[in-house]
């Protein structure tokens, strides 16, 4: 059996760092996005559940989009489409906010992604409102 010198172990040495070093950079890259993502979620989720909010207690729904919209100008940080308001009418409980935002991920070597956002609130019972 033939023994190594301290030299060949250093050169065994080199090569795991060789071979591991891009897996770490993988892993820490992979990380960063993961957590870009799960942020922009919660961003867009937390917009859709303030313009659900606002939108409930509107007296018309032009108001409630205006409202909306402009709460998600002030939440969200990327390029947002306006947000969908269902269930503002006459018969209807609760009104209904979906967002759609781009996020940005090229400082990862990416391009963007859509992050959907849903909430809903229950209309304001004792606000006066015009259909229409």
């Amino acid at each position: 059996m033939r023994r190594l010198t301290g030299r060949g172990e250093r050169g065994s040495m080199t090569v795991e760092f060789v071979v591991l070093a891009p897996l770490l950079i993988a892993m820490l890259l992979f990380l960063v996005f993961a957590g870009r993502v799960v942020e922009a979620h919660g961003q867009v989720d937390g917009a859709a559940r303030d313009a659900a909010r606002v939108a409930s207690v509107a007296r018309s729904a032009g108001g409630a989009q205006e409202a909306a919209a402009e709460v998600v100008a002030n939440d969200v940080h990327s390029p947002c489409q306006a947000p969908q308001i269902e269930g503002f009418a006459p018969d209807s409980n609760a009104v209904v906010v979906t967002l759609h935002c781009r996020i940005d991920l090229t400082f990862l070597g990416g391009t963007s992604m859509t992050v959907t956002g849903y909430a809903v609130a229950p209309l304001d019972q004792f606000v006066a409102r015009t259909y229409g």
